[in-house]
């Protein structure tokens, strides 16, 4: 029993756990408030935050409860980690991640991070036990926020080196969303048609994936937003682009069908908006799958829907981890021009 329980504490440490102020027993993330305070404990390591990067769902929401005023929204992050001990938007349920540079390592961490590495935390920041000294510069059309802080990343939680080949702020957009690529070469059909609803950094990402892994391949992209669909048409990203509200499910299966787009094999879903579930069931042949990756997804909705058209298809929540760590989202940044082309580079 004693080497049973002194497991359990070993595990509860690596996870995170003794930083959970309340609810008793539950883990960082879904949690209400964490410790954030120093110093660092054997089974983590800190870092000075310079940057947040906040997931698009969460930041658009922030945009929108302070009218698109940039010190509103600062004052809004600021009391969101003050009260919380993280960034986790009560809103959304959702967070981001942060990039800064290792200042302490525990020592009983497992592969650690070097002193003095510049690092982005990969696993979400409502996990994160996080505190804010200041928040130096919010702009409204980025989610990426200038900080000055500390945060906390236990061993379980997964992290990248900022690479020195690609812009600090391009590869925290691709760290921030990089498990978009890997699930979407992962679940691709070898041939087939895939539709990829939403044309930001997750949507980008998505679509390289899933040409780079199939041999014959259909690629849909669907947004409301006529700009980001021609940015990721003219780049090639996709051989369909269609203008579309995705929150009218009949009207936007209109206009796929409008273009020329069959059903997809699988549909890959990183909008940023609520209400979209239904048109991406829609959307997917019978046996079909649908990945969402998105923290706007109602996976009630989703479930229900379906249900209640009687279409059967896989749907899969997509999480932000992947084994390789953003390596193959880096890898095909690197070597995929309209990748490229599509970020504006």
């Amino acid at each position: 029993m004693t080497g049973f329980g002194s497991d359990l504490v070993e595990l509860g440490g690596r996870l995170g756990v003794d930083r959970v102020i309340s609810p008793a027993r539950a883990l960082p993330q879904p949690a209400e408030v964490l410790d954030a305070s120093g110093p660092v404990r054997p089974y983590e390591f800190e870092v000075e935050v310079h940057r947040l990067c906040l997931d698009a769902t969460s930041f658009r929401g922030i945009r929108a409860e302070a009218d698109g005023d940039p010190a509103s929204m600062g004052a809004r992050i600021m009391e969101i980690v003050t009260k919380r001990g993280k960034m986790h938007n009560p809103a959304t349920d959702s967070g981001g991640v942060a990039v800064g540079v290792v200042r302490a390592v525990g020592a009983e961490v497992t592969n650690p991070p070097g002193v003095g590495d510049r690092i982005v935390t990969l696993a979400s920041l409502t996990l994160t036990p996080l505190r804010l000294d200041s928040v130096v510069r919010v702009d409204p059309g980025s989610a990426q926020v200038e900080v000055t802080g500390t945060a906390y990343v236990c061993d379980s939680a997964p992290w990248g080196l900022l690479p020195d080949d690609i812009d600090t702020a391009r590869a925290v957009e691709v760290y921030d969303v990089y498990g978009a690529a890997s699930h979407t070469a992962r679940l691709a059909p070898p041939r087939g048609v895939v539709y990829v609803l939403g044309c930001g950094h997750a949507g980008k990402l998505a679509m390289a994936a899933a040409r780079d892994s199939m041999h014959e391949s259909l690629i849909v992209a669907v947004d409301v937003d006529e700009r980001a669909v021609r940015r990721v048409r003219d780049a090639g990203l996709c051989d369909i682009g269609v203008v579309t509200d995705l929150q009218d499910p009949v009207g936007a299966l209109a206009a796929v069908r409008a273009a020329g787009a069959p059903a997809a094999d699988l549909t890959v879903v990183v909008v940023n908006a609520p209400r979209c579930e239904p048109f991406s069931i829609l959307a997917t042949k019978e046996r079909g799958t649908v990945l969402f990756f998105s923290m706007a997804t109602n996976f009630s909705t989703a479930a229900l829907t379906a249900d209640g058209m009687g279409h059967d298809v896989t749907m899969l929540v997509g999480s932000g981890y992947t084994p390789d760590r953003g390596g193959y989202a880096l890898d095909l940044v690197r070597r995929t021009p309209a990748l490229r082309s599509a970020y504006g580079q």
